[in-house]
């Protein structure tokens, strides 16, 4: 069984909380919160509430510190984790710089302890079944790729609006689709992006176009910048030369009130409708990284590598997005 500590009580922290609730080798045993005792989210748990980290830190019932805090504070919070000894999940973005990056992973690296990075797209059973299909015939050589991630600005928090803080819909959004299709189809060439940015000069809307090193294209697009009312809206198509696999799913003003869903694969003149066991993405991923740290196993579906590679890529496409030229990738 870990113990785990939950630090962040936001959106996230919400949704880590509620999948923890159907892990079994899991317990949240303290949620860090700087607002203090929530009586609605203790009746979830029968851990305690603690407002200062460096005290939750020095507590030996805590295996685990699920960081679910801004992304400005990650590196902060990570690092003061590691000194502690525990293991540590993050939600992504881990940071908003390779250079933080890269001091994170050396840390860890040093440190004994284990670090998970929330990439949560790669258990979407939707989007297991797109890895699924181009490791067969049925989408083996995968020519074209279309994604978007559409919504309105979170208003869970104002930090999102500020592009030093939480990076802008290019690190909080678009991250997830250009993850997403590096895991299909490895490393990227060149990319071109262009975009709109708000007041305070964070990326609000941005479409990507990927040319990778095997010669596939993605057109990827994301934005925090749709009316009022407009659905939250994610799309993800996969074409070979006569096979295509679409998904397409509305939903509320966030994610989690999901309308309509659709999921169809495309060969010659056929056209089927793809089942999917429904299952929580957030849970299927934190139950892996419990059973990882358990176990001791590797961690094959999100490797740090792979944490550190992408925060390179999105580096490439601000570069591209502030010069308006194609950037090669190093």
């Amino acid at each position: 069984m870990e113990r785990v500590a939950l630090v962040g009580l936001g959106f996230i922290g919400k949704m880590h909380l509620e999948a923890y609730r159907h892990i079994p080798n899991a317990k949240v045993t303290a949620i860090c919160t700087r607002s203090g005792r929530n009586d609605e989210i203790a009746s979830l748990f029968d851990g305690s509430f603690v407002s200062d980290y460096d005290d939750l830190l020095d507590r030996e019932d805590i295996d685990v510190v699920d960081i679910c805090v801004p992304t400005f504070l990650h590196e902060e919070y990570i690092t003061k984790a590691v000194k502690a000894g525990k293991h540590i999940i993050c939600e992504k973005p881990l940071t908003l710089t390779l250079e933080a990056t890269k001091r994170i992973l050396q840390l860890v690296k040093k440190s004994g302890v284990r670090l998970f990075v929330g990439h949560v797209l790669r258990f979407w059973p939707e989007y297991q079944t797109f890895k699924a299909y181009s490791e067969t015939d049925k989408l083996k050589h995968i020519e074209m790729i279309h994604a978007e991630r559409l919504g309105q600005l979170p208003t869970w928090g104002e930090w999102f609006q500020h592009p030093e803080k939480s990076g802008g819909a290019l690190f909080d959004l678009h991250i997830h689709d250009i993850d997403f299709v590096y895991y299909l189809l490895g490393e990227v060439d060149r990319v071109y992006a262009v975009g709109s940015q708000n007041e305070y000069g964070a990326w609000k809307h941005i479409m990507t176009t990927l040319i990778f090193k095997n010669q596939a294209r993605a057109f990827v697009e994301a934005s925090q910048d749709m009316p009022v009312g407009y659905p939250f809206t994610m799309s993800f198509r996969a074409q070979e030369s006569n096979r295509a696999l679409e998904f397409q799913l509305k939903a509320g003003e966030n994610i989690e009130h999901v309308g309509d869903r659709q999921f169809v694969y495309y060969e010659g003149d056929q056209m089927s409708e793809v089942d999917v066991v429904q299952a929580d993405a957030f849970q299927e991923e934190l139950a892996y990284f419990i059973n990882c740290i358990e176990h001791d196993q590797v961690n094959h579906i999100i490797p740090l590598d792979d944490v550190l590679y992408i925060t390179k890529l999105l580096q490439v496409i601000k570069k591209s997005l502030e010069t308006g030229r194609e950037i090669q990738v190093p």
